[in-house]
């Protein structure tokens, strides 16, 4: 319980909470549903908020014209896959092609997985019926919110553009070749895509076969916790599952508070995103807490909704996160070389439990479970040192960081068991939580990179220890 409490409030990499951002999600998703509940048209007010809520899920670029093209492109894109999603929404093999062609678009960072969100959200009952209408308002809301974070205030300062090359740079291979390649030595890209593709295609012929209710969120859980490796997968099912259940009471708490109250819903949708985008930055655990509330009011809002339908959807988010995980680990699982990074992952957790146990002993006397945490990390080094051993080719940098791991634990034992002089608690802490951080961003890092950082993290970890006087 512990170490899933320590994944949850793990920070993102340079996380912060965005003040500006949080003003600018107010006013995209607040400004509509409130003039809606005001003029009496909350059915077209809320097509438009989810127009600007799917639309302001891309991290806008620094320079006035990429950021410009790329929220222009997002916009044609969810409304074309919005309009796609509503001509073949009672054709289950159309919903299928289209998905599994959104599915293998989804590891380029252009497409993401919003799309696939957006199609699906559109082959369910809308509360505008003509689809010529549903399609100017969500268009209009996807433009809305663009013009929004084209605002450097809201959407975030703008940088200056990239220096020109004085040399056109080499020719890159064909798109073929490059598949192909990418094919051959098992890219966790096209690994990613076929992986995706065949659980989200899979899960969307059962359960509309089977007729779940509220199937679409299981596809959501799906398309937002599959990530191209099971250490990502696994952060991410962790950090959205504990975050939905705190999201899902209080969204129950807010339904009881507003319901039939069109106004009072307006207001609580308009605070909780402009809490919810900027989480996402900040800590993705916190996303769900404030982002539930909002794609429930959204996509029910002159619905009667009961606690209920709240448990369900939360029931099929955990079964589409339950089936990431299964499909992550058992279709076309990594070469060896593809799980160092996994390795040096489990390594840097056990050293940094080795180390919050050492902190524990020399704060507040004896603990037995120190021999034990020693031991761990022992064998995660052990471990590690195996599936190096069983390379085709050398990975220096992997072995660099378990020598740094080795160095650590020696610098700590030097210490006896139970010594608790010299040993600072609050510097052990921090050096376990700088373990855990990057442990949590190995897995997203080029393979090419996480030995080494694994091995800086360490060595600044080992850093921390003062050497042991001689006696």
């Amino acid at each position: 319980m512990r170490g899933l409490a320590a994944l949850y409030l793990l920070r993102e990499r340079d996380g912060r909470y965005d003040r500006h951002l949080a003003l600018g999600m107010a006013a995209m998703v607040g400004v509509p549903v409130l003039a809606g509940a005001v003029a009496g048209r909350t059915d077209q007010a809320v097509v438009v908020s989810l127009g600007a809520w799917l639309a302001s899920l891309a991290e806008p670029r620094a320079t006035p014209a990429g950021r410009l093209r790329q929220l222009l492109f997002r916009s044609a894109l969810l409304t074309g896959t919005t309009w796609v999603g509503l001509l073949v929404g009672d054709r289950l093999w159309a919903v299928l092609l289209a998905s599994a062609v959104l599915c293998l678009l989804a590891p380029l960072a252009a497409f993401g997985v919003t799309p696939l969100i957006a199609l699906v959200m559109a082959t369910g009952p809308q509360p505008v019926a003509g689809t010529r209408e549903h399609l100017l308002l969500f268009g209009a809301g996807t433009l809305w919110a663009a013009a929004i974070l084209l605002v450097p205030f809201l959407g975030g300062p703008y940088g200056t553009p990239p220096p020109e090359r004085p040399e056109p740079p080499p020719r890159a291979p064909g798109p073929c070749a490059e598949l192909r390649r990418a094919v051959a030595v098992g890219d966790p890209r096209v690994r990613y895509a076929v992986r995706i593709c065949v659980c989200f295609t899979a899960t969307y012929a059962a359960l509309t076969l089977l007729d779940v209710p509220h199937a679409g969120w299981a596809l959501i859980g799906i398309a937002t916790t599959l990530r191209p490796s099971w250490g990502a997968t696994r952060t991410r099912i962790a950090k959205r599952l504990v975050g939905l259940v705190l999201g899902c009471a209080l969204a129950v708490a807010l339904l009881a508070l507003t319901s039939g109250r069109p106004l009072a819903e307006a207001v609580a949708l308009t605070v909780c995103a402009g809490i919810a985008r900027p989480m996402r930055g900040w800590n993705y655990g916190f996303w769900p807490v404030f982002g539930t509330p909002v794609l429930l009011l959204l996509t029910d809002f002159t619905a009667h909704v009961v606690w209920s339908d709240v448990l369900q959807r939360l029931a099929n988010n955990a079964l589409g996160a339950g089936l990431a995980a299964v499909t992550v680990l058992y279709l076309w699982p990594a070469r060896a070389e593809r799980r160092i990074p996994e390795r040096l992952q489990t390594l840097l957790e056990t050293h940094a439990r080795f180390l919050e146990r050492v902190a524990t002993v020399a704060q507040y006397g004896p603990a037995p479970a120190r021999e034990r945490r020693v031991r761990v990390a022992e064998q995660a080094a052990g471990e590690l040192r195996a599936a190096l051993d069983g390379l085709d080719r050398p990975h220096p940098d992997a072995a660099a960081a378990l020598a740094a791991a080795d160095r650590l634990r020696s610098t700590v034992t030097a210490y006896r068991p139970y010594e608790t002089s010299g040993l600072p608690a609050r510097e052990l802490r921090r050096g376990a939580a700088r373990l855990d951080t990057v442990a949590a961003r190995l897995t997203g890092m080029e393979l090419g990179t996480t030995g080494e950082a694994a091995r800086r993290a360490l060595d600044e970890a080992r850093a921390r220890v003062p050497e042991r006087p001689l006696p």
